[in-house]
């Protein structure tokens, strides 16, 4: 019998993000009797179970800051003898894990992987730390991969020979259900005239939580009957709590947390929205399009999430109502079927596409 092939992936978090849905997506689609997913995570979350139950081994890391210790636990996880440790980095500020890879006697090998096109730490030393590993990431690595062309210059110094692979998704689970429409509506006593504003993110600075409930109140003043729906967790939730509370929102905004299917939540939506101050590519984008769901961007993502005619775009700096009237005057102008679910599973966008890309990438890393 043909042994697997062994792969470590560094690093997942508590939040289900991005990072965290393509490779829950990956594992559970590609051939387990040919492939051993393992993942180093910085937190837990409900969502390691399902990677658990496919087969894969969870590894908790200690804080880089008790140095020692991670050092230590670091290696003793390289000593399983992995054919490839794939990395999903936001920065190349801290590459000491690279570093230990690169010099451990098992000598796997190493996929860089960019997700990200901006620091999320805002201070002078992290800024200079990626600049001068962009560098340095770029000689360590035997394969350079990224989630699109902007998410590949935010990484490495040298670009000629990165590869982009698209963040694909399942466009048989992301397709409009009327059924499912009337399930969330009714569980959450919403009428079927309601207008339904929704994101999916994690509470973070990035994705501009506090814009969309500015925008939301502002739709609000000119459509009573509407909803915002928020997907996700993260440290800022409170803040935007407080922020809703303030704007007297707190009937009409409601925190559903994280969930490992948001398919259905899209399904009852009206518009979509996601005002990020940058993105890697923005998957969530993909899925609300492949949903059949106008989508509302900032002019922040990458040129690849424009995949279907749902996308608007907006400039961060454009007044609040400005935004709230292009969504109140365009989003009854879709009709919500499965031609953008088909589009998009006809493009580089699909899971299976995806799936090859990545038993094309260790295959040929391996050879």
């Amino acid at each position: 019998m043909q042994k697997k092939i062994k792969v470590l992936h560094v690093q997942i978090t508590e939040n289900f993000g991005g990072i965290e849905s393509l490779l829950t997506n990956i594992y559970e689609n590609i051939d387990r009797t040919a492939y051993q997913f393992d993942f180093i995570a910085t937190g837990t979350n409900q969502y390691q179970e399902k990677l658990k139950e496919l087969g894969g081994r969870v590894y908790m890391m200690p804080s880089i800051r008790l140095f020692a210790t991670y050092v230590r636990k670091f290696n003793s996880i390289l000593n399983n003898n992995y054919d490839v440790v794939h990395f999903h980095k936001n920065s190349a500020a801290n590459i000491l894990p690279i570093l230990l890879v690169k010099y451990h006697s098992s000598h796997p090998k190493i996929v860089v992987h960019s997700h990200n096109t901006y620091p999320s730490i805002h201070n002078i030393a992290f800024i200079y730390l990626h600049r001068i590993n962009k560098y340095v990431i770029s000689k360590l690595a035997d394969k350079k991969v990224a989630c699109s062309n902007a998410a590949a210059k935010w990484m490495f110094s040298d670009i000629t020979d990165v590869q982009v692979i698209n963040n694909g998704i399942n466009t048989d689970k992301f397709t409009f259900s009327a059924e499912d429409r009337k399930k969330i509506r009714e569980k959450y006593n919403i009428k079927g005239n309601d207008f339904i504003l929704g994101t999916v993110g994690r509470f973070t600075e990035q994705k501009n939580y506090k814009m969309t409930i500015n925008i939301f109140n502002e739709i609000k003043k000119n459509i009573p009957n509407s909803k915002l729906i928020i997907i996700g967790d993260g440290y800022l939730k409170e803040n935007i709590i407080t922020q809703v509370h303030q704007l007297k929102l707190e009937k009409d905004v409601l925190f559903l947390g994280i969930q490992l299917n948001v398919s259905p939540y899209l399904s009852a939506m009206d518009a979509f929205i996601m005002p990020s101050i940058y993105e890697g590519l923005g998957i969530a984008a993909v899925e609300s399009q492949c949903e059949g769901l106008p989508t509302y961007i900032s002019t922040n993502f990458p040129q690849e999430v424009n995949l279907t005619p749902l996308i608007r775009r907006f400039s961060l700096k454009t007044d609040l109502n400005t935004i709230a009237l292009m969504i109140i005057n365009s989003y009854k102008m879709v009709s919500r079927n499965e031609l953008s679910a088909i589009k998009i599973k006809n493009s580089n966008y699909s899971l299976n596409n995806t799936v090859e890309n990545f038993i094309n990438l260790y295959q040929g890393i391996l050879k």
